[in-house]
């Protein structure tokens, strides 16, 4: 078992994006729309409230084409609503936005760090790669960067480098590939839920997975595949549930915020097993392989 500081999780509902089929898995279903949620979480720890990605920028539910330019708000139109910014979605919780004491990105596109500047205080911790590459990233990448969501110098950034057990039962996994300084959060042995891995965008949905294909934003699609595939071992040795980033399906009956996450069933969790079946086939069980 680990020393885990973590207490509870909420799922927290940043409302939906509206986008093209194929942006969740790579060559899959193009030109056709579909509506994706965008959720981040906060954890409660004996330490303090932790955010994982904050979201979209609330300012789009007024002007989305304004926050963000008209080629990214028609290419990802936000559904939202006023409930779905942040400090509402925490105000479920009885917070304010001094109560969170860290920010943990997963990685710093629009629908991740938009409610970043409502935080000044925290504590902001991305991957150093990440950090770096948003301030001069090739031009084919920067469509879903929006540099007002994450330029504050004066924030309190601590710059990740790979791997790194931030606070006990509370891991950084780096997973690069969607963008080179990607990195997905597990939280180890939670009460009443077990281990947890938030994939952040390694994993748009459960299709990514079951057909070993990326979504189809990334900076390296290698990387990416290569990440899904870590993810998928690590939840298999640890028995731990994987929570995909932007999957209706997946999180459309998990509780919201003010209830607190709960143990997902073992059908929900085993749906990374299909993507071992899907890379190693005949051999997927062990058993068979010598």
């Amino acid at each position: 078992m680990v020393n885990t500081v973590v207490k509870k999780v909420y799922v927290l509902d940043g409302g939906e994006l509206e986008l093209d089929a194929s942006v969740m898995v790579s060559l899959n279903r193009p030109g056709e729309r579909i509506r994706i949620p965008v959720q981040y979480f906060l954890v409660e720890t004996t330490r303090g409230f932790v955010l994982v990605d904050t979201g979209n920028d609330p300012d789009v539910i007024d002007d989305a084409e304004g926050t963000w330019g008209i080629p990214l708000a028609q290419a990802a139109t936000p559904i939202m609503e006023k409930r779905n910014h942040p400090l509402e979605q925490i105000k479920l919780v009885g917070l304010d936005a001094s109560d969170i004491k860290m920010v943990v990105y997963t990685h710093l596109h629009h629908d991740h760090c938009g409610g970043a500047r409502f935080f000044p205080d925290a504590l902001h911790v991305v991957q150093k790669a990440e950090y770096r590459w948003v301030f001069a990233p090739d031009r084919f990448t920067t469509f879903p960067y929006v540099k007002t969501d994450y330029n504050h110098p004066n924030f309190n950034w601590n710059l990740a480098e790979g791997d790194w057990c931030i606070l006990p039962g509370v891991h950084l996994i780096s997973t690069p590939g969607h963008t080179p300084g990607h990195q997905s959060i597990a939280l180890w042995d939670v009460p009443d839920i077990g281990s947890v891995i938030l994939t952040g965008d390694a994993v748009n949905c459960c299709e990514n997975i079951a057909t070993d294909t990326p979504g189809g934003i990334t900076s390296d699609a290698t990387s990416a595949v290569m990440s899904m595939h870590r993810l998928t071992a690590l939840a298999n040795v640890m028995d731990a549930s994987m929570l995909v980033s932007h999957d209706m399906g997946s999180f459309a009956p998990l509780p919201k915020a003010p209830e607190p996450l709960t143990r997902l069933s073992d059908e929900a969790k085993a749906f990374y097993k299909r993507g071992i079946e899907t890379v190693y086939q005949g051999i997927s069980d062990p058993g068979n392989l010598i």
